[in-house]
């Protein structure tokens, strides 16, 4: 006997797979949100968290408004240094260029200064430099005392998509903020400063020097040049590395009286090596006068790999006299450890310097082999594989003419230089001062 009562409703098959698809797809969206936004917290529901992912990014009027908004907090700590460097005529200080400087403390900023190979460093007008690290640039300067909120570090991370940061502008009008797309951000290593850095797209418009703000007004970071394209120094290090000059304070240069090339492969080939630095020149009163040779690779430094020349000028940068080094050499394809101990700088001549070590060029001039480091020839701006086609009067110089010629000239008039660099051909003006 069958019971009474009516009929249960039954739940087709069809409605069942259903449930099940959407649960699986809410998972689904759940699990690659976690995977694809791993920075972001957690929601109960995953649903309006990915909706609002899609939807429009803010627009430029909105992009301005915040750019005039943190403008009013940013601009004040952000100063503008006007660059001083030594003309290479006469005693009168040349304004070469002006860079930005962000205040760290109430008196004292935070700047890059960088200079041309072989120049001199340029220094701030009437601004006293407290420290600066060679190898990089960085600087600490003393500054007019103004009140200066300490800058808030914002900590450079992977980009999964693109955004915009806020970028300094200086000149003599003053300091201002302009916004910069930026594709991505990648962290690598860089031997100049000792930590990782954030590379970004090649076409990003980014000045060596400028500082770098998220649109929050936090403090991205220093912009920087890696490897020949732009790159951000994170803001922490920015800070550490300040703190660290102020703390230490600069330190005496030393030398070791080498010069070197990377290491090609054809030359490689011949060397026995396949990586380092070739030895090019040792300078005769250098502590490495008597132990390294002309086509020594040097490979390590301290079992540090010395892997591209930017390796090698940090290194180099960072001697003090009477450090010992432990050089990782191949000779002729025989490995050797070479110990050498830096030594001060010599001390620039009283009279002045030419600074060119030369060989003839029949029937053409003189090839430039080697320009010494804040010579007369290095400020006049004359490089090494440069061929001297004029000195003066002097067409298709030999190497005693041009030696005799600038020491003839008077010390207040410069002489004309005819120089050819590859396919191009330039004149220079070659003066004692």
């Amino acid at each position: 006997m069958e019971k009474g009562g009516p009929p249960r409703p039954r739940v087709s098959r069809e409605t069942r797979l259903l449930f099940i698809t959407v649960l699986i797809s809410l998972v689904t969206l759940w699990v690659l949100a976690r995977i694809r936004f791993p920075d972001r917290p957690e929601t109960p529901n995953p649903v309006p968290p990915l909706l609002t992912q899609l939807a429009d990014r803010p627009r430029f009027e909105d992009l301005a408004a915040r750019v005039a908004e943190i403008e009013s907090r940013l601009v004040p700590p952000l100063l503008a240094l006007e660059l001083q460097q030594a003309s290479a005529v006469g005693d009168r200080p040349d304004v070469q260029d002006i860079v930005p400087a962000l205040r760290i403390r109430d008196d004292v900023a935070v700047t890059l200064l960088t200079a041309a190979r072989g120049a001199d460093t340029p220094r701030p007008t009437d601004l006293a430099v407290l420290a600066r690290d060679t190898a990089s640039g960085l600087a600490v300067v003393r500054v007019p005392p103004a009140p200066a909120p300490a800058p808030v570090a914002w900590a450079p991370q992977r980009m999964q998509y693109p955004r915009y940061l806020m970028v300094s502008n200086v000149s003599r009008q003053g300091t201002s903020l302009r916004p910069v797309f930026v594709g991505s951000l990648y962290p690598t290593a860089s031997p100049t400063w000792s930590e990782s850095i954030w590379v970004v797209p090649a076409r990003t418009d980014l000045a060596t020097g400028a500082f770098v703000f998220t649109t929050d007004g936090a403090l991205a970071g220093l912009a920087i040049e890696h490897a020949g394209r732009p790159a951000i120094l994170p803001a922490e290090a920015v800070i550490r590395a300040a703190d660290r000059l102020l703390r230490e304070g600069s330190r005496d240069g030393g030398w070791l009286g080498v010069d070197v090339q990377p290491l090609t492969p054809a030359v490689g080939v011949v060397a026995g090596a396949t990586g380092g630095m070739i030895v090019t020149w040792v300078d005769p009163r250098g502590p490495a006068a008597k132990t390294l040779v002309v086509t020594d690779v040097i490979e390590a430094i301290d079992s540090e790999v010395v892997a591209t020349l930017e390796h090698w000028e940090a290194r180099m940068a960072r001697l003090t006299a009477g450090d010992a080094l432990a050089l990782h050499v191949r000779r002729r394809g025989e490995a050797r450890e070479i110990r050498l101990t830096a030594g001060a700088p010599p001390e620039p001549p009283v009279a002045p310097l030419l600074g060119l070590t030369m060989r003839a060029a029949p029937r053409v001039g003189v090839e430039i082999v080697r320009v010494d480091p804040g010579s007369a020839a290095a400020r006049a701006g004359i490089e090494a594989g440069d061929v001297v086609t004029l000195i003066g009067e002097i067409e298709r110089p030999t190497p005693a003419q041009v030696t005799r010629a600038f020491l003839a000239t008077p010390d207040d008039r410069p002489l004309l230089v005819g120089v050819t660099r590859g396919d191009r051909h330039r004149v220079l003006a070659l003066g004692k001062r």
